[in-house]
């Protein structure tokens, strides 16, 4: 397997600048996923990986080799693609082996690996079979197959998944992450699927216009997002977001947006007092909002029902605060109804803080 190290990474397209200074080290055996938006520079970054773009500027390095100027094909990589790029007119076997026929692999070799890594994916009872004959899953798995055929020290995917249904893709999700953890090889993943990137990373890097905002395990990417931009990215509902300003009242420091007013805890004493008068962003997710008829204590605030969206299991109570608009999420079913008074009683261990302009997290650093 192998170690991936970025260095300064650059890819610019005349004046867009498509990749934007990427340091990035992904460990040998690692699962790594690339996560953002259309657009972010996510799979640019892993088509250099590739080799099918050259970076304008920068280091690759594959366990401490330089790999800029290396071709494709020597750098030992596998890669699945969102479109499977199956050739409709040969069996399933025959896609599999056809990078080994290319290298000139004797027959017997060829056939030997085929029936080693369809067995892992449970599709050696299809080879004979054509693209068409076979479900979007299967096709998946063949083309996973094709790539692991030649042994890589990498394995390379860009939205895999992206044309299946739902049930199918959740079924894939753990279908791949298996067969990663079996095998070992060090793997990069593109999605712009927070659910994929979350059940399936041991680290995840969150990229936006052409940068890496932060890289991190799924937990800490959740529970301290380095800025405005993955908190609100990651997570479904998305953390809510206010404007919010801190004073300090009778030896105690508050958090303020118009009606709202949290006391906070001492423990964030210091760094609270630098922050007088500054222009902030208040951030606290869905479910560390509590719900009640009656007020809680001092920082349970007035609010009043705008509406909801059950979810099953779940529910989202959208709560209006003047010109406000919380998201709640929880399992509890209560009595409520549009315009329903109600209070909100937010966790004060739960909370975020961001500079409003930089929009960088004052408590989580990436």
């Amino acid at each position: 397997m192998a170690r991936i190290v970025l260095k300064d990474l650059h890819k610019h397209f005349g004046k867009v600048r498509a990749v934007d200074g990427i340091n990035l080290d992904v460990e040998d055996g690692e699962f790594t996923v690339f996560l953002g938006p259309s657009g972010c520079g996510k799979t640019t970054t892993l088509l250099m990986l590739a080799g099918i773009y050259k970076p304008t500027k920068g280091e690759i390095f594959f366990d401490g080799y330089l790999m800029n100027d290396v071709p494709p094909k020597d750098r030992e990589i596998g890669m699945v693609f969102q479109s499977y790029a199956l050739y409709p007119h040969m069996t399933l076997y025959d896609n599999i082996a056809f990078p080994l026929r290319a290298m000139k692999v004797k027959k017997d070799e060829i056939d030997r690996r085929v029936k080693e890594v369809t067995k892992n994916l449970d599709i050696g009872k299809l080879l004979d079979r054509k693209p068409h004959q076979i479900s979007g899953g299967q096709q998946q798995r063949v083309a996973i197959a094709r790539a692991l055929i030649k042994r890589p020290k990498i394995l390379l995917f860009d939205e895999p998944l992206s044309n299946l249904d739902a049930a199918l893709r959740a079924y894939m999700r753990a279908e791949i992450k298996k067969l990663q953890h079996d095998l070992g090889i060090t793997t990069v993943y593109v999605t712009h699927d927070q659910v994929e990137a979350m059940t399936m990373a041991d680290r995840i890097a969150v990229f936006s216009t052409g940068k890496i905002q932060q890289y991190d395990t799924p937990e800490n990417i959740y529970n301290k997002p380095a800025n405005v931009f993955v908190a609100k990215f990651v997570g479904t509902p998305a953390m809510n977001i206010i404007d919010a300003t801190v004073i300090l009242e009778n030896g105690s420091f508050y958090v303020v947006n118009g009606s709202i007013k949290l006391k906070t805890r001492k423990e964030r004493a210091e760094k609270l007092e630098k922050l007088i008068g500054k222009k902030l962003k208040f951030g606290i997710r869905p479910e560390h909002i509590k719900l009640s008829p009656k007020p809680l204590d001092e920082n349970s605030i007035k609010a009043v029902v705008y509406i909801l969206e059950p979810l099953g299991r779940e529910i989202i109570y959208n709560i209006k605060i003047g010109d406000v608009i919380f998201k709640v999420l929880t399992e509890e079913r209560m009595d409520l109804h549009p315009g329903d008074q109600i209070y909100m009683n937010i966790s004060l261990d739960n909370y975020h803080l961001f500079d409003a302009e930089t929009g960088e997290s004052i408590f989580f650093k990436s």
